[in-house]
């Protein structure tokens, strides 16, 4: 091979080395560019987070029966309750409707209602510790704080328009019967009663929301349904009765108590306004999920 031929041919093998780097370069620079559209195809975000929440929630039967089972017991107990009273009436029993009178009668189911929702939100909160469900859902979402929020912003979509369809429901059944049986009733336009019943609503929905906080924090349905029922919906009644009326104004600061307030037509003198009787449920509620956030990003899982 002459000196020229071999200079072509050291030539011919730079460029092809040279290209060859080119082409290489390039490709490596495609699937860098391909990955990370991947990794920005499947970030997290929030919306993605409050999807996965709204999946879980509503692939389990359990969540429809129970929803289901609040709405019956809420409107069958208010027209039950309305019909007994007119019977009352009819055997010379006397009262009528109840002493508080037509909108506690119809809405006596909603007592009921509390309590299922509120074993309906412990379950979505501590439902994932029994399965160790919780552990995929943490490594998904390493912050943690918006599987809280995710939660309670899904479980509160879906149990408030399940709370008004039941009370709206209660009442106007509830209202046709006492009107049928020539009993005492109230129209919704009447003074308070509109905002009890969509206070009861919001009291309802509330209740579930305390039960999911509480459903984190303990991580045991049990507990915390054991808690929420004892703690919440049933001392504040226990202590009224048998602490000294000295206690009265602490007492009102208690979840139920506070709901009082503007769910009544006419509440005690003694009890909270019903703005200030809200501002204090939704404190409750804040607390409950605060608490719950803070127990999910510090523990161990």
């Amino acid at each position: 091979m002459t000196t020229t031929e071999s200079l072509a041919v050291d030539g011919v093998i730079s460029e092809t080395h040279s290209r060859t780097t080119v082409v290489g370069s390039a490709a490596g620079r495609h699937r860098a560019g391909a990955n990370d559209g991947e990794h920005a195809a499947y970030r997290l975000t929030l919306g993605r987070v409050l999807r996965s929440e709204w999946i879980k929630l509503r692939s389990l039967r359990g969540t429809w029966l129970g929803l289901g089972a609040v709405l019956v017991v809420m409107v069958g107990i208010g027209v039950i309750a309305a019909a007994v009273s007119i019977n009352r009436v009819a055997s010379g029993g006397g009262g009528g409707p109840r002493a508080e009178g037509p909108l506690a009668t119809v809405l006596l189911g909603a007592n009921f209602g509390v309590l299922l929702l509120g074993v309906i939100g412990c379950l979505a909160g501590a439902r994932e510790y029994a399965s160790r469900m919780i552990t995929a859902t943490v490594a998904a979402v390493p912050r943690r704080w918006p599987v809280v929020f995710g939660k309670a912003t899904v479980l509160g979509a879906v149990v408030l328009p399940v709370a008004l369809v039941g009370v709206f429901g209660a009442f106007f059944l509830g209202m046709a019967t006492l009107s049928r049986g020539g009993a005492a009733t109230v129209a919704l336009s009447g003074s308070g009663v509109l905002r009890s019943i969509i206070g009861m609503a919001l009291y309802l929905a509330a209740i579930a929301l305390l039960g999911l906080g509480l459903g984190i924090i303990m991580r045991s349905a049990a507990a915390s349904i054991g808690t929420l029922i004892g703690g919440v919906i049933i001392l504040p009644g226990i202590a009224g009765a048998l602490l000294p009326a000295s206690w009265s104004e602490i007492l009102k600061y208690l979840p139920t108590n506070a709901a009082a307030s503007f769910t009544s037509v006419t509440p005690p003198a003694t009890d909270l306004s019903a703005g200030a009787g809200a501002v204090v449920l939704i404190a409750w509620v804040v607390l409950a999920l605060g608490a719950a956030t803070v127990a999910i990003r510090r523990r161990d899982v």
